[in-house]
Formats: structure tokens, sequence, C-alpha cells
């Protein structure tokens, strides 16, 4: 193998495995090469869209881009496989967008959807990214993670938009009141127009694989039709809760 083919494989490797954006002295350290090769490699990688770098902190990061070319792996996941089919019957059944979405790094990412017919209906592709704090979505798999992740999500905290949750006290709050009822809501939250209902999947001994949310706009989502979808979806993840864990 080329001897720059195996240090781009090594610094793709490198970004998958930190916890957030990276600097390219860290990189250097981690891989042991210099900053300038450290710099020329991931320079390479955000030309091509396989990287991208924070404005602010001008630390390096990976896109979606290879998320995205692996979409087809992803069809074969189990998760997938078993969720599939209660999209199909959610979104048929709500007449909304069904989106199924796990945690990625900060923030929620879907790895499956099943478009609304309705003529206005929400547009969410495959590889989009919803942030954790601020969507029915992140909340419904942000409420499940482990304790110290959620403080410093929670510290971190700063509305989108002027609706809902606009302090961390109050997404604390609303936090525990998702794990106590299985389900998250959110309205104008994340965009203003789009409102949404979810639910956290969960796999043998507990543990949160994913989350099934059922979104559309903001009209036709009023607070009457949010109770009865965020109960449908309740119950629909429950469903799939089930089968993952007979299937141990």
């Amino acid at each position: 193998m080329s001897a720059t083919v195996e240090k781009a494989l090594q610094l793709i490797e490198a970004l998958a495995r930190s916890n957030g954006p990276i600097g390219v002295s860290q990189l250097g350290r981690d891989l042991k090469l210099n900053k300038s090769t450290v710099y020329r490699l991931v320079d390479t990688l955000v030309r091509h869209g396989y990287a991208r770098q924070d404005p602010d902190t001008g630390r390096y990061a990976l896109s979606v881009k290879l998320w995205e070319m692996g979409v087809g792996v992803v069809r074969g996941l189990e998760l997938r496989q078993a969720v599939r089919p209660v999209l199909e019957v959610e979104a048929e059944a709500s007449g909304e967008t069904t989106l199924l979405g796990i945690v990625d790094g900060r923030e929620a990412l879907i790895i499956d959807k099943v478009d609304s017919r309705q003529p206005l209906q929400i547009f969410s592709p495959l590889g989009a990214r919803v942030a954790l704090c601020n969507s029915s979505l992140g909340r419904a798999l942000l409420a499940f993670q482990p304790p110290a992740f959620v403080a410093e999500m929670i510290a971190g905290f700063a509305p989108i938009t002027p609706h809902g949750i606009q302090t961390p006290e109050e997404l604390a709050t609303e936090l525990a009141k998702v794990r106590q009822r299985g389900g998250a809501t959110s309205a104008d939250e994340w965009q203003v127009g789009i409102s949404g209902v979810a639910a956290p999947i969960q796999g043998q001994g507990g543990a949160v694989l994913g989350a099934l949310c059922i979104t559309g706009p903001t009209s036709r989502l009023v607070p009457e039709r949010i109770a009865e979808l965020s109960e449908r979806c309740i119950r629909a993840v429950r469903q799939v809760s089930e089968l993952l864990e007979r299937r141990g």
C-alpha cells in the first residue's frame, strides 16, 4: 500500500475516534506525524468533502460523506431492518414523515426515513443531522445517554429559535420528563414550522440503540395531534424494542 494512502487512512480513523473536532497538533501526536504532513492530508480530505473544519476553532472532524458512501452497508444493519416496517406503517397511519435516528457525536444522524405522501411535508434526507438538544428526535436519544455526556450537552445548550426550551435548566427538566414518559416532543425548536414526536428504541439490556420520530409541519401537528402521535410513537418503539430483545 502507498505510504501516503496508508497515512490518509490512519488520519480518517483518528478523526473517527475523536470525540468531536480535533486539531492538527493533536492528530500529529496521535499518529506520530509532523504537522505539515497532517495538514496536507486533512486539507485534501476537506477539499474532497470527507472532512470539515470548524470555522470557530480551526479543528477538524469527518463529514457525512463516508457515511453516505456506506448507506448500502447500513441497509443491512439489524436496527434498520427491524425498524423499517414500523417506519412504513407509522408513515401510512400518521400521514407524516417518519425517521430513524442514532447518536453520532453531538448530533442525531438520520439513517432511514419514509416520506409523507402529503403535498406539504418535511424534507429530511438520509445522512442529515439534527440537534440533540433542540429536537424531539435528538432529545429522545440524548435523555438516555451516559450522565456525563448529558450534563455536558446541557451545559453547552443554546436555543436555535425563540420557541420551546430556552435555558439549560429547562432542558434538564425536559430530559427528565422524557425519561419518565418514554418519549419527546418539540414544536418550532429545530426550525420554525417543523414539529415532531420521538421515542427511544431499546435493545438487549435496555441500551438505547436509536429513536423513531414522526415529524411534520407545525400547522398540522397542533398540540392535540402531538399528543396522539406521541402515544403512537411510544407504542411503536415498544414493539421494535421487544423484537430486538427477543433476537438477543
